[in-house]
């Protein structure tokens, strides 16, 4: 059987929705593995989070639309936070002035973030 590389497809073809959806999935993915780590049902997230257990439902149905207020209330009722993480996309990256080339290499956030989010990074932020 041979395999097919469909990433250039995946690549070429993705929208707002499709990485929305993604993102969600991640989400579930998350929330799942600490329940099970934690020995919650979803009974007891939802309990946790002071929603329904038919509201818990439907977010966990990867609806790519969780608030950034829901997020939250999933990593508090978890006692975790999901941190994003920046992976560039080298086939639309914009280019990036430094007087330093190497500045990426150095930190692993990109300088976008306000300085006291990025504090093991001693780049600076660009607004700064």
């Amino acid at each position: 059987m041979n395999k097919v590389d469909l990433s250039d497809f995946y690549a070429d073809t993705e929208t707002s929705e499709t990485r929305a959806y993604e993102h969600a999935l991640d989400i579930e993915f998350i929330v799942h593995r600490e329940m099970k780590h934690l020995g919650l049902s979803k009974s007891d997230l939802a309990k946790r989070m002071g929603v329904s257990l038919q509201s818990l439902s439907k977010l966990l149905n990867s609806q790519p639309n969780m608030t950034l207020k829901t997020i939250a209330k999933l990593e508090l009722a978890l006692g975790i936070k999901i941190v994003p993480q920046v992976i560039v996309s080298h086939s639309k990256e914009l280019s990036f002035s430094s007087p330093n080339d190497s500045v990426r290499e150095q930190c692993a956030l990109p300088a976008i973030l306000p300085a006291e989010l990025s504090a093991d990074c001693d780049v600076p932020f660009q607004g700064e």
